[in-house]
């Protein structure tokens, strides 16, 4: 009897579900996507809000609306098809302007400063490849010059590719970015390896403000001349320094920006 009375209640809680799901609320957006679940907030002339089965809730803008309605229920399509609106991550075209600063954290490497660009395309809603480049100065720096030394700011410029993982499609969503690529610049500066975690503040859509720490590995020609780091062309001649080798930068990196 125990097992019949639980029997019936289960199917009594699935019919209740599946009725519910019969119909759910449609928006439909002007771009052509469409959120789909409960709407739990209106405000009149600024904005709606509506809840996706997974409980994420979505702010979506009336001037981004082209109607709303009731459908057969279905599930909320977002992988590899349409993404959803409001705070989450668009299906398309990203692209970030981020400030810098890098933090020595080695004998041989100065602190630096710098901006970079990155521009590319979401692939998925958790998932950016792209590719960027970047200036950084580095002030104050000795060089050989005629058998002596001089001083002057190097400008290594990094040219990478980019991936990052975006966690969550909410408002406030923490992320993995990683770049890697090659430093060009008036020295051979190598190789770079940038990994970093940060947190994105959603603004609406697409538009957010980033911030993120990370470590910083920058291969370059370095030497040591009369006891201080110097940086050597490769045509210099070596015997103007106590050793020559080629040394990575060790940086912790700072970054704030915008996406777009």
């Amino acid at each position: 009897m125990k097992g019949i009375i639980t029997l019936v209640l289960v199917m009594l809680v699935g019919a209740t579900t599946l009725h519910a799901r019969e119909k759910q609320e449609v928006v439909q957006l002007k771009n052509g996507h469409k959120v789909r679940g409960k709407i739990v907030t209106y405000a009149p002339l600024d904005s709606l809000v509506i809840q996706e089965e997974d409980g994420n809730k979505q702010t979506i803008m009336w001037s981004q609306i082209k109607n709303i309605k009731k459908e057969k229920w279905q599930p909320q399509q977002s992988i590899g098809k349409s993404f959803t609106a409001g705070m989450g991550l668009q299906k398309g075209y990203r692209g970030f302007v981020d400030m810098e600063y890098f933090l020595s954290i080695d004998a041989m490497s100065k602190s630096r400063v710098g901006f970079s660009t990155s521009h590319g395309y979401q692939v998925l809603p958790y998932l950016y490849v792209g590719a960027g480049a970047g200036m950084q100065f580095i002030t104050d720096m000795r060089t050989m010059k005629d058998g002596g030394y001089d001083r002057k700011t190097f400008i290594p410029i990094p040219v990478f590719a980019d991936l990052r993982l975006d966690l969550y499609k909410n408002k406030l969503s923490p992320y993995f970015d990683l770049r890697a690529g090659k430093v060009f610049g008036d020295k051979a500066f190598g190789i770079m390896f940038n990994p970093s975690v940060g947190c994105r503040f959603a603004l609406k859509n697409n538009l957010a403000l980033n911030a993120s720490v990370g470590y910083s590995m920058q291969s370059t020609d370095l030497g040591s001349v009369w006891g201080e780091m110097t940086i050597i062309h490769h045509d210099d001649p070596s015997k103007y320094s106590d050793y020559w080798e080629n040394n990575p930068y060790h940086s912790l990196s700072f970054k704030v920006g915008i996406e777009f």
